[in-house]
């Protein structure tokens, strides 16, 4: 185990918010069909002032890492004031875009504040990448965007979503990225809208084409090491427990795909929140043998079951995830 890890399992015992997202804003000049915001019109509430001060908070309460995102992270003037001050409390700063709207100027500001930043990408074929947003010229503004980071020597990731659309073109975008000088994750995790809406799960790749194109049990990414089974004593996730949304609204929820909020910002501080919340505290307390049906099952330690995933597409908090349950079956079937 690395010392991240140590210290991510220390922090989920001990309930310390070290990873956290704010969501600055829900609107959006993209409209990509597998996003998970179900209002681009609703209005931002998180003044400036109280953001600073949220930042303030969470330093306080142990926070390392700090992701700024929306909607268009950079649609919100005073991304650089709150930039800054998150950079002068020392989180390590990861600003979540579309790369659209990234000048010159903004990406030598954010290469003076040594901040990461996170591009969403989708295919290098114009006209799929043009529909999928449904904004002309939207390729070549994120094209323009990503070049302007790497020129001003930002660290830069493209954050791959893989559909059944663009699966095929995974490669030749990961090797595109890296002529670039940037980092490529290529995720298969689509989810649906934070209002409940599954439309977006139409657009998942059937994950027999995952492992087919791919290559290894669903990307990859199964350790066989993992069939030890997961630690019984741990949360069953970092929701809740190291790992916290504020919503642009300012409400605090446990991740930012799991349906639920016990508490806001604008009347409460976040730790208020954080520490009394039922909702936080019932699924921070979760754990494996919570799972009346996952608990005994050796699946458990290898499916990828998300509880977001197991709540929003099957119904129940506890219960099983099909989605996950189906994973197992394709890595069982790929280590015989």
């Amino acid at each position: 185990m690395s010392h991240w890890d140590e210290l991510c399992a220390r922090a989920a015992r001990q309930a310390i918010p070290i990873e956290v997202l704010i969501e600055l804003t829900h609107h959006c000049n993209f409209r990509c069909r597998h996003c998970y915001i179900p209002d681009f019109a609703a209005p931002d509430l998180l003044p400036t002032g109280r953001v600073l001060d949220l930042l303030d908070e969470l330093a306080g309460m142990g926070t390392l890492v700090l992701a700024l995102s929306g909607g268009e992270l950079f649609l919100r003037r005073d991304w650089r004031e709150i930039s800054t001050r998150a950079r002068e409390l020392g989180f390590d700063l990861h600003l979540f875009t579309n790369g659209s709207r990234i000048t010159a100027g903004d990406a030598t500001a954010i290469a003076a504040l040594d901040a990461t930043v996170h591009v969403s990408f989708y295919s290098r074929d114009e006209a799929a990448f043009d529909r999928f947003t449904a904004r002309p010229g939207s390729f070549r503004e994120v094209v323009a965007g990503l070049g302007h980071l790497r020129a001003a020597g930002v660290r830069t990731i493209l954050k791959v979503p893989l559909m059944g659309w663009n699966l095929g073109e995974s490669q030749a975008i990961a090797e595109w990225a890296a002529g670039l000088g940037a980092e490529c994750r290529l995720s298969p995790f689509i989810t649906a809208k934070k209002d409940g809406d599954t439309a977006p799960l139409a657009l998942r790749v059937l994950q027999e084409d995952l492992v087919r194109e791919l290559g290894g049990p669903v990307l990859g990414c199964h350790d066989e090491g993992a069939r030890t089974g997961p630690d019984p004593d741990a949360p069953l996730c970092a929701a809740g427990s190291r790992y916290a949304c504020i919503t642009s609204a300012g409400d605090v929820m446990a991740c930012n795909i799991l349906p639920g909020a016990d508490g806001n910002i604008r009347q409460r501080s976040f730790r208020d929140v954080w520490e009394s919340s039922a909702w936080l505290q019932r699924i921070r307390a979760l754990r494996p043998r919570d799972l009346p049906v996952c608990s005994s099952c050796s699946r458990l330690s290898y499916c990828g079951r998300c509880t977001a995933q197991a709540l929003v597409e099957d119904g129940d908090l506890v219960g099983p995830s099909s989605h996950a349950q189906r994973r197992a079956e394709l890595i069982e079937a790929a280590s015989i």
